[in-house]
């Protein structure tokens, strides 16, 4: 850490908020010392929420509800049929279950009798039917598409049992119910903003674009958790200093962040709780189609000049994991690969003198501002000319889904489970934003969506894994911490240890007695 990248990048840091560099850390997921609500909290009451983005639309459809930073908001209204579990599995919701044939070609979903949307109309399974083709609607323009285009046929066997027919097999393919496939909307009802009604816990009241949504409890839910407060408000507030100002000042009761040096803060506060793990993963992509980029052995080098440890050392604190592929997070699938090792005397044996310059595109939050800052700086010590481009969110993903970039610092939960290296690694998915392609990966990736023994699919991801090793299409950092901080007196907040994925359930969140 004496280099002069580290001293730049620690100072970025301070920048952002009070740290405490030699406080001792508690684990991700654990909350602060004197500060662990009970599990079962009392009925009643409200929460305030405070949300790091604005909420442009509450229709799952339009995509801004599948990030994970607005599930906690997504959940309320459409309770999905799938919950995410530790180690990238999906265990039961709304749903009974969500089960395979042995290939991962044939679904089926089970419903529990006496489902109902909010207005209290029934939710069988010819509602998810619908629910389901609405997504694959090309004038609904679904984020979704892609997924319900995976859906060959849909067979409606009573009230409470939907068989899919994919068009090619996908062993992952339940994952997908945990995000927006899973939150089943009416087709038939909206309510008063003109969102369509879900089955959640909760009911919207008020909706102010830009600035806050308020929830209300349903009468009518019936899903798999207790319902305990009366009403949740949301509160758009994208600044992460102003968030935990309005956290520690009483304003908000529990809010979302990313930002390392904030659960160190709220650990050092015994008024304050963390429930967050280690489920944003960044990396950074790279153009294929960009000259600067066609030589493996520059690539390598790159490669090689990222120290991802001190990344973490830095940019989390050392709360985060370093990461060297798409599966790093997921127990017994993450392979054990052979992926670049840090050497700047290697590296620069290959990029000195080449003139070598590229623009990172990152998106405008100022922690990831600060790790393509430390990103350049380590790039400039082998003699890569790096200029930072940062980005307004919604320009960010336009950019991406255009191949707009020659690299592009992205953070995603994408990787949350497996289906996540194949959305990114296929030859031709649109989540492909560099452009790899390998034929040999193509058929790993193909194989591992037809099997459904573990060790077999562990395997092949594998060799998935080393390839993309190989040829170094994403140069790989970390995986952040991301969650919550909240009151120390908000009870049943979930155990986060081992989860890929944050999706808080808002139904099983209230008030301990001594707090409410």
């Amino acid at each position: 850490m004496s280099r002069n990248w580290a001293t730049r990048g620690l100072a970025a840091v301070a920048v952002i908020g009070a740290l405490t560099l030699s406080a001792c850390s508690t684990p991700a997921g654990e909350a602060a010392p004197g500060a662990t609500a009970p599990t079962t909290p009392t009925e009643g009451g409200t929460l305030a929420v405070g949300l790091d983005r604005e909420v442009p639309s509450l229709d799952p459809a339009a995509g801004a509800l599948a990030q994970q930073p607005l599930f906690i908001v997504a959940n309320a209204l459409y309770e999905p049929l799938l919950k995410p579990g530790p180690g990238g599995t999906v265990v039961p919701g709304l749903a009974t279950s969500v089960t395979s044939d042995a290939a991962g070609s044939v679904w089926t979903i089970t419903l529990p009798e006496g489902l109902t949307f909010s207005d209290g109309s029934p939710l069988t399974a010819d509602s998810v039917r619908l629910h389901l083709e609405r997504l694959n609607d090309p004038a609904t323009k679904s984020a979704a598409a892609a997924q319900t285009g995976q859906i060959e046929g849909m067979d409606v066997q009573g009230d409470t049992v939907l068989v899919l027919t994919l068009k090619s097999p996908n062993a992952d393919f339940n994952a997908q119910f945990a995000r927006a496939l899973g939150m089943i909307t009416s087709t038939t009802a909206q309510d008063a903003f003109g969102f369509p009604l879900g089955a959640g816990a909760y009911r919207v009241e008020k909706f102010v674009g830009g600035d806050s949504l308020t929830v209300t409890r349903s009468e009518n839910y019936g899903g798999s958790e207790p319902a305990y407060l009366d009403s949740i408000t949301y509160r758009m507030m994208p600044d992460a200093e102003s968030r935990l100002q309005s956290l520690q000042a009483g304003d908000v009761d529990l809010m979302w962040t990313e930002v390392t040096s904030q659960f160190k803060q709220a650990r050092d506060d015994s008024s304050l709780a963390v429930h967050a793990a280690p489920a944003a993963m960044s990396s950074i992509i790279l153009n294929l189609q960009d000259p600067a980029f066609a030589d493996l052995e520059v690539r390598e080098a790159l490669a090689q000049a990222i120290d991802r440890d001190a990344v973490n050392t830095v940019i989390n604190l050392g709360e985060g994991t370093p990461v060297d592929n798409p599966y790093a997070l997921l127990g017994d699938l993450a392979p054990s690969i052979g992926y670049a090792t840090y050497d700047v005397d290697a590296a620069k044996k290959v990029l000195e003198g080449r003139n070598l310059a590229f623009e990172l595109t990152v998106n405008n939050r100022t922690e990831t501002v600060q790790r393509g800052t430390v990103l350049k700086d380590m790039l400039a010590e082998v003699g890569v000319t790096v200029t930072l481009k940062p980005v307004d969110p919604a320009e960010f993903g336009s950019m991406l889904g255009a191949h707009d970039f020659q690299a592009v610092d992205f953070v995603t939960s994408i990787y949350a489970d497996a289906s996540g290296g194949r959305l990114t690694a296929r030859t031709g998915s649109p989540y492909n934003f560099g452009g790899y392609s390998d034929p040999a990966t193509d058929a790993a990736l193909d194989a591992a969506a037809a099997e459904t023994d573990p060790a077999a699919r562990a395997a092949l991801l594998d060799t998935v894994a080393q390839n993309l090793a190989a040829a170094l299409p994403t140069l790989w950092l970390t995986a952040n911490n991301a969650g919550f901080i909240a009151k120390a007196g908000v009870a049943g907040m979930p155990d986060l240890a081992g989860y890929s994925l944050i999706s808080v359930q808002p139904a099983g969140i209230g008030w301990s007695e001594a707090g409410k």
